[in-house]
């Protein structure tokens, strides 16, 4: 530990021997993050695409799964075993923020995530980054959850505003637990480093990625639905409940840059690699910075 800041203990990364580390994070779930009225799994018929296209580059995955899936899916999931991958939970049913019963949530998908593998999940991530380090942790560290990855260091207007969080890994000095925050470009600018911020943003903040420099650790975050245009995608133009700049910032990720997603990913990867950035799961992470 290095330094604490109101009850944020930030975590000394030299468990990492000055080694720039990138962690791929994949949210298995389902498609387009709850903005459907009725849930569909198209995007899941892309998990051979992924796979051949990450083995192809040998980078290591980490799945953050929706826990349903295990029970649902299970032929899908298992897709991923020929991968150097690691799964996590990412909630049970991945319910909108104001639907959540984050205890509900965690030990429901705990145990269809046991059934499945016959052990317990290290890591959780709450569906679209909404936790609440008062009340959840204390539910996460109660299940036997050793680190966390839901925190965007940023701000989303009526879901979260998380600008005064650490950027980098902590514990909450009250729990036993670690936060791997999804990374950030800055300290100052607070944009997600996420393929859905780099479709949404576009080639400025591609190259700013590609010529400036970047953190130590990059916690990246991607979805299935992220990669390629799905037919469900017209849904969510249909929606009554989204208002119409949602819905024109939702078209320019989803349907006008659909099926970007692959090439912006393989550019960002080649961007990582040439800046030196080794790929690990983030697990590897976790046990690294422990010793």
């Amino acid at each position: 530990m290095i330094s604490s800041k109101k009850r944020y203990t930030i975590l000394d990364l030299k468990g990492l021997k000055d080694k720039k580390i990138a962690c791929l994070t994949l949210d298995v779930e389902q498609d387009y993050a709850g903005l459907l009225s009725e849930p569909t799994y198209e995007g899941l018929m892309h998990i051979p695409k992924l796979v051949k296209f990450l083995k192809e580059r040998n980078i290591s995955l980490t799945c953050f799964v929706q826990g349903s899936l295990f029970e649902t899916h299970p032929t899908e999931i298992e897709q991923f075993f020929s991968l150097d991958v690691e799964f996590e939970l990412h909630s049970y049913s991945h319910p909108g923020p104001r639907k959540m019963d984050f205890r509900f949530e965690v030990e429901k998908g705990k145990q269809a995530y046991k059934r499945f593998f016959a052990r317990d999940p290290l890591g959780y991530r709450s569906p679209l980054g909404v936790i609440s380090e008062e009340n959840d942790w204390e539910i996460l560290v109660s299940n036997g959850f050793k680190f966390d990855s839901s925190i965007f260091p940023s701000l989303r207007p009526g879901i979260f505003d998380n600008r005064n969080k650490p950027t980098e890994p902590y514990f909450l000095d009250d729990y036993p637990i670690i936060e791997f925050p999804f990374t950030v470009f800055s300290d100052t600018i607070r944009i997600p480093i996420a393929l859905s911020y780099i479709k949404l943003f576009g080639k400025l903040y591609f190259y700013s990625l590609k010529f400036s420099s970047l953190p130590k650790l990059i916690v990246f975050d991607f979805h299935l639905h992220d990669l390629l245009k799905l037919p469900s995608v017209n849904g969510i133009f249909l929606e009554k409940r989204l208002s119409f700049f949602h819905k024109r910032l939702f078209k320019r990720i989803y349907y006008e840059k659909g099926d970007t997603g692959f090439s912006i990913l393989n550019e960002f990867i080649q961007v990582l690699q040439k800046k030196g950035y080794l790929f690990l799961k983030l697990v590897d992470v976790y046990k690294a910075l422990l010793t």
